[in-house]
């Protein structure tokens, strides 16, 4: 696979990276800014060119660029036939990379912080990783092999998901800044403390969770009231929090994580019914 990337943002580089250090570096690297681009193509042993130069001597051409710059891009690109494009967003359909005649998507789920990292950390990063594809069977085949010599796996896409799956993917990333900044703001106000104290103080039961949840499940990891079936410490965190701005975001986290607590196993019926008319009574509007 003759492989061209185009964009020198995060993405780019620790999949250029990786690839380099399994000896299957990119043939060639476009971008706009040859000047951002710079320190990559040389990590890359590549010069900087223009993403239609790129874009003639590969067989595949990811375009690792911002939602908003696919369809320009690819609008502009004089596609050969059988040329296959890539984009590597996990909200835009394939039809932004219209009028390329094969169109495919690779999306990998993770954080990339590291603008230029060494070869072998940028292929550490993709290990374990899901990466969303989607494409006709032979792209599907292809990239699904890419992946996999990433140390990634795999996760097949269809038309029409995406939004929903990144969005899902958001949640899980950046979304889960939401209840831990309320939390943050509840200590500020409660205990007087500042912002890095609180963080500081609540950061270990953050990491505790997703190791436990990693280990044994969102069911199996869920603790606090609701694991326990305590109503009334429940009701009392409700009554508590009414009239606060984060009233409504607990009362539907604890609705959300309310079928965790029935899944896991650990409440008798007489518990699961008092949490859910607890819960089912208090609108967030009211709370």
């Amino acid at each position: 696979m003759r492989l061209a990337l185009v964009g020198a943002g995060r993405l780019a580089a620790h999949l250029g990276l990786a690839l380099q250090a399994l000896g299957q570096a990119p043939v060639a690297l476009g971008a706009r800014n040859r000047q951002a681009a710079a320190p990559l193509a040389q990590a890359l042993g590549l010069c900087v060119c223009t993403p239609e130069e790129a874009q003639l001597g590969a067989d595949v051409v990811m375009l690792a660029v911002r939602d908003e710059a696919i369809a320009p891009l690819a609008a502009a690109l004089p596609w050969r036939a059988g040329q296959l494009a890539v984009h590597a967003s996990g909200a835009t359909e394939l039809e932004a990379l219209a009028p390329a005649e094969r169109r495919a998507g690779f999306h990998p789920l993770q954080l990339f912080a590291d603008p230029l990292p060494r070869p072998e950390a940028a292929l550490a990063a993709f290990a374990g990783v899901r990466i969303g594809i989607e494409g006709d069977a032979n792209a599907t085949l292809a990239l699904s092999s890419l992946a996999t010599r990433l140390g990634a796996i795999p996760l097949l896409l269809v038309g029409g998901q995406r939004a929903r799956y990144h969005a899902a993917a958001n949640l899980a990333a950046s979304g889960l800044f939401a209840p831990l900044q309320a939390a943050v703001t509840l200590w500020r106000e409660a205990l007087g403390l500042d912002e890095a104290q609180a963080w500081a103080a609540l950061q270990p039961l953050a990491k505790g969770a997703l190791a436990a949840a990693s280990e044994r499940g969102l069911a199996g990891a869920l603790s606090g009231p609701l694991a326990r079936g305590d109503t009334a410490v429940l009701a009392r965190h409700l009554e508590a929090l009414k009239d606060r701005p984060v009233a409504p975001l607990y009362l539907e986290a604890m609705r959300t994580l309310l079928p965790l607590a029935r899944e896991s196993g650990r409440l008798d019926a007489e518990q699961w019914e008092s949490l859910f008319q607890l819960l089912s009574s208090q609108p967030a509007k009211d709370v």
